[in-house]
Parts: structure tokens; C-alpha cells; sequence
């Protein structure tokens, strides 16, 4: 396996699809789909039966990659739900192809547009094998704000209880820095 840098990543994603080999649309695909096989085999080698899958989903091309992977986890046999740190008619280009192939399926995908509707939730967690971060991704800058900011603490609340896979790197935590020393991500807190 090679590391990258986010630069790196960035310009073979855009060479990717401006050489033709993928569309980003299949491209997102097959990000999602590598991110449900890793789930599925996690979930094969832990034996958990009945397995459930909570996808966060961005606005972004981030948020895409999970649609991709609910749709995919769902196929394998996983509950799954979708929440989204936005409102749908946020979402743009192939992301927005993948909400809606997700949602030709019958999944609900719920939004959590505010800091407030996130709130609500820490009042009573929902539980889940598996939290699927997909709100923020490599193009991501600064400190996470608003509902994302709320979707970051409402995960680092709960992952206790499930195992915790990022799509990308853990949301709120700029790819090229370390890491701090109590493990988390900056929040920016503000009142959106």
C-alpha cells in the first residue's frame, strides 16, 4: 500500500476521470463499494449476525462515497441507516446520483440540517456495529462547523459501542496534520 498526500489524492482522482478511465460517479461507486467490503469482512470476522450499519453522509463527495457504500451495505444484508449533515437539496453532482440510486432502494436517509437536530439526538443515542464516517474527506478545510461539527461529536459519543470506519480520514481532522494528543479532531463551535 502507498501513502499520499491529500495533494496526491486529489490529482489522481482528477487524472482518473480526466483521463476517462472512471466517471466520478463510478469512480464514488467504487469508493463505496471497497468501503462496504471492509465493513462486510469486519462483520464476517467479528461475527456479529444481523449486522447495522449508521452511515454519516457530507454534502460532498464524501457524503457520496457513504451513499455509494449504504446502498452497497444493504445489498450485502446490513440495516442500514442514513443520516445526512445537510438537507438533500444540498447535495450536488455524482453525490447527488448516488443519494438518489440510494434512496430507488427504499433507504431512508433522514436529515440533521442544524447543530440543534443533532442535539436532539444526544438525548437518545441510537446504537449501530457499525458508524460509517462520511462527512468530511480530503478536501476539506479548517475546523468542522455547525451540523457537521454536531455529527463529529454525536460519533465520538457513541463509537464506544461499534466500530468506527472513515471514508477518506476521520472527519474534522486535516489529512496532512497530526493528530492531537487526546485523539481528536478540532470543533469549531459556532451557532449554526
Amino acid at each position: 500500500m502507498k501513502l499520499v498526500t491529500t495533494a496526491q489524492m486529489r490529482e489522481l482522482d482528477r487524472r482518473t476521470i480526466h483521463e476517462g478511465v472512471l466517471t466520478g460517479e463510478e469512480l464514488m461507486d467504487r469508493a463505496g463499494r471497497g468501503v462496504a467490503d471492509l465493513v462486510r469482512h469486519m462483520a464476517d470476522i467479528t461475527g456479529t449476525l444481523n449486522p447495522c450499519a449508521m452511515l454519516f453522509a457530507g454534502r460532498g463527495n464524501n457524503g457520496g462515497d457513504a451513499f455509494a457504500a449504504a446502498r452497497h451495505l444493504k445489498d450485502m444484508g446490513f440495516d442500514v441507516w442514513v443520516w445526512l449533515a445537510g438537507t438533500e437539496s444540498d447535495v450536488e453532482g455524482d453525490a447527488l446520483k448516488h443519494l438518489q440510486s440510494l434512496k430507488s432502494q427504499d433507504v431512508a436517509v433522514e436529515e440533521l440540517p442544524t447543530r440543534e437536530s443533532w442535539e436532539s439526538r444526544f438525548l437518545n443515542p441510537s446504537s449501530a456495529d457499525f458508524l460509517i464516517d462520511g462527512l468530511l474527506g480530503t478536501g476539506s478545510t479548517g475546523a468542522a462547523r455547525g451540523a457537521v461539527a454536531a455529527a463529529i461529536r454525536y460519533i465520538n459519543r457513541v463509537a464506544n459501542d461499534a466500530f468506527v470506519v472513515s471514508i477518506d480520514v476521520p472527519s474534522g481532522l486535516h489529512a496532512e496534520h497530526k493528530i492531537s494528543s487526546e485523539g481528536t479532531a478540532p470543533v469549531q463551535e459556532d451557532n449554526k
